[in-house]
């Protein structure tokens, strides 16, 4: 009867921890989607234009050329939205490359807070990656665009990065694009508040069966790949519950949340990584990569299969996301 009784206190303290890890605030949207605004069918235009260019082919540190080719348009873009660009430049293999930075400052409170928006632009072995990771990096360049004067009202500094070498071989190594930045905000002691990290965003499925997860998540979550994702790891529980209410406020477009441990597979798997490494709060945004979208890494991963009026709609809440994160006092 004791054991019993001590298996029961064990299952109902899991099942409340589960159910705090994956819980979220706010309502989050169910059934179709209301028409699409002429507001995001140009946002959904404009993101189009973007995966285009960065996709058209493999670019990575194995493909120096192709990969500078995107990083000039990147940072030709950033300019003609009225940003001095600073370029974070290293070594990798023998190669030059460069991460790609701009900042919006706060006018009342410079310096004091950081919040940190960034995608990956390097795509895999043998694959243009639009989806992974094109679809984030040009939802990097729509955020740094529509939130350029958002100084005005900010309580925090805003910094868009652009990464390179988040792919192998150079994954969860010093020379991975975020882990160089991210180190170099520690060595200085940047107050970075929240970092989010925009990562393969861009494919959705109504399909049931077309979502799949990790053990245990299986048990938690839609089978329908249809929801954006906030994957946070458990000490930053209060950062994704934040995140998550304040995108479902702003996007009548379905998300789950979850804060969960760094041993499940996929919880770490972007630049977020990097910053939980350097002490700072960090999550990813994602369609949830290899566990929905068919075409993760390899050579299929093509513009076409991008969803272009979904990812416009994601990219319109993580607006308002930004800008609450930004102009809240803490």
């Amino acid at each position: 009867m004791r054991i019993t009784g001590a298996l029961a206190t064990v299952l109902g303290l899991l099942l409340a921890t589960v159910l705090a890890v994956t819980t979220m605030p706010g309502s989050p949207h169910r059934g179709a989607l209301p028409p699409a605004t002429s507001e995001q069918q140009a946002l959904a235009q404009q993101l189009h234009r973007h995966v285009a260019v960065i996709a058209a082919q493999e670019h990575n540190a194995q493909h120096p050329a192709a990969l500078e080719t995107v990083a000039t348009y990147l940072e030709s873009e950033l300019v003609s939205y009225g940003y001095q660009v600073r370029r974070d430049e290293f070594k990798a293999r023998g190669v030059a490359v460069r991460n790609l930075e701009v900042t919006v400052p706060s006018q009342s409170a410079p310096g004091q807070r950081l919040v940190v928006v960034g995608a990956h632009y390097d795509s895999a072995h043998e694959t243009p990656g639009a989806n992974d990771n094109a679809t984030g990096t040009a939802a990097v360049l729509a955020l740094a665009k529509s939130l350029k004067h958002l100084g005005a009202t900010a309580q925090a500094d805003v910094m868009f990065v652009l990464y390179t070498n988040e792919e192998p071989p150079f994954f969860k190594t010093p020379q991975m694009g975020s882990q160089v930045h991210a180190q170099a905000l520690r060595a200085r002691g940047a107050p970075v508040v929240a970092m989010l990290s925009l990562e393969t965003m861009g494919y959705f499925s109504n399909a049931g069966g077309s979502q799949k997860y990790p053990w245990p998540l299986n048990q938690f979550y839609p089978t329908q790949g249809d929801f954006i994702a906030f994957v946070a790891t458990t000490p930053d529980l209060g950062l994704a519950r934040r995140v998550v209410r304040s995108f479902r406020s702003h996007a009548a477009f379905p998300s789950e949340g979850i804060a969960a441990p760094r041993f499940i597979p996929g919880v770490d798997y972007s630049d977020h990584a990097a910053y939980i490494d350097a002490g700072y709060p960090a999550l990813m945004v994602t369609d949830t990569a290899p566990y929905r979208y068919p075409h993760y890494h390899t050579r299929e991963d093509t513009p076409d299969k991008v969803d272009y009026d979904r990812l416009a709609r994601v990219v319109q809440g993580l607006e308002g996301v930004v800008r609450d994160l930004a102009q809240s006092p803490r």
